[in-house]
């Protein structure tokens, strides 16, 4: 599930500090999307990473390093959440064009493919949705164990746009 190739350049002893704030990097990002669902606020925890990198990157190479993989991360999954919007957005507005052109011409098998069309869209994206959901759950868990031990840590299936 990690790169087996990364091989980060830490000195030879991390303090609890670093480590704490290691792990903050990845929790910070979990607790911003729990609070993300109780105030909705477009990618707070991409916004909340931001702020924690920037002011936290320049004091030692294992918190920039985790910082950088967070943030990474939370840049991917702001990408695959405007992708999966525009692909929610398309189908939904096929289907609502399908309803009306069934209610206007009495056509009533376009108006149930229009019902189907947004039925059907919405389960798929809400299971897509769910899937990632948990993904990013198991993963932001994972990095902040990993920081707390001292230890590297990769996303899979991240961008690595932060270098």
């Amino acid at each position: 599930m990690e790169d087996q190739n990364f091989t980060p350049s830490y000195p030879s002893e991390i303090t609890a500090g670093q480590r704490s704030a290691g792990m903050w990097m990845h929790l910070g990002a979990l607790l911003a999307s729990f609070a993300n669902m109780l105030v909705p606020i477009p990618f707070l925890a991409l916004i909340v990473i931001l702020v924690l990198y920037n002011t936290q990157k320049g004091k030692s190479s294992f918190v920039d390093e985790h910082g950088k993989e967070s943030l990474n991360f939370q840049i991917t999954l702001a990408v695959v959440g405007v992708v999966i919007l525009l692909f929610m957005l398309f189908a939904f507005g096929s289907s609502i064009l399908s309803l009306i052109i069934g209610g206007v011409s009495d056509n009533e098998t376009s108006t149930d493919v229009g019902i189907m069309g947004m039925v059907g869209s919405g389960l798929v994206v809400g299971l897509v949705f769910f899937a990632i959901g948990i993904f990013s759950l198991v993963v932001m868990i994972t990095g902040s164990v990993r920081a707390n031990g001292g230890k590297a840590y990769r996303y899979p299936l991240s961008l690595r746009l932060v270098k």
